[in-house]
């Protein structure tokens, strides 16, 4: 009997139960919750920019660990927002890693799907967490005075978004494409919620582990419309 693929023979007689077996695998991406790294991994492999290495990617010359592409940032700010964010608030952009005593709200995922901004009454709400969300919206400065309009006189607006220093978070990266519209900047964002009538109360320009860095502001008066 011929040998295919250099198989001894008994094999070969399992070639089409083997081939049936193929068919069946599922590909991981498919499996119900899937990590994202699953569903991203076969796109990143294949750009030319990126060079897996163990445990994380290279791009721009630069190594950045998996944990930085599988979602969840916002835990490692949780410690520091908790003692500020107090009371009855939102978390926008929450997706599947909502602020702990939050409203969830998201466009996409997460059991914050379905609810939006607009749905909260103005001046009612003690504050809002939103962590690497801002840098989705274009028109980011108005989408950022309706949160403030939400909150009451003293609420606080909590912030926590990528760095611009990570190339990975940068507009039309791999691991982005179009889906960041803009950089933020630790000065932008102290700067945008001054002139929407907030003090500055605690920020760290970073990065940090997450390349990341936060801004808080307390809200100081009534933004115009």
């Amino acid at each position: 009997m011929r040998r295919e693929f250099n198989m001894p023979w008994p094999f070969v007689l399992f070639r089409p139960l083997v081939a049936a077996l193929r068919r069946c695998i599922r590909p991981l991406e498919t499996l119900p919750d899937a990590p994202d790294l699953f569903h991203v991994y076969r796109h990143l492999y294949q750009h030319t920019e990126l060079k897996r290495e163990p445990g994380g990617w290279r791009y721009k010359a630069r190594f950045y660990p998996d944990y930085l592409t599988i979602g969840g940032a916002a835990h490692a700010i949780f410690r520091v927002a908790s003692p500020l964010c107090k009371g009855n608030g939102i978390d926008i952009g929450a997706g599947l890693w909502p602020f702990p005593g939050a409203i969830p709200v998201d466009v996409w995922r997460g059991r914050g799907v379905g609810k939006s901004c607009s749905d909260f009454v103005n001046a009612s709400l003690d504050y809002i967490f939103s962590s690497h969300c801002l840098e989705h919206i274009e028109h980011w400065h108005e989408a950022l005075r309706e949160w403030i309009r939400k909150l009451t006189i003293g609420g606080i607006v909590f912030l926590y978004l990528p760095h611009p220093d990570c190339a990975i978070w940068r507009p039309g990266s791999p691991f982005v494409g179009d889906g960041h519209k803009w950089i933020p900047t630790p000065e932008i964002i102290k700067t945008g919620l001054v002139g929407l009538r907030c003090q500055i109360v605690q920020y760290d320009d970073g990065p940090d582990a997450m390349q990341s860095f936060y801004v808080c502001g307390r809200k100081q008066g009534d933004v115009k419309a």
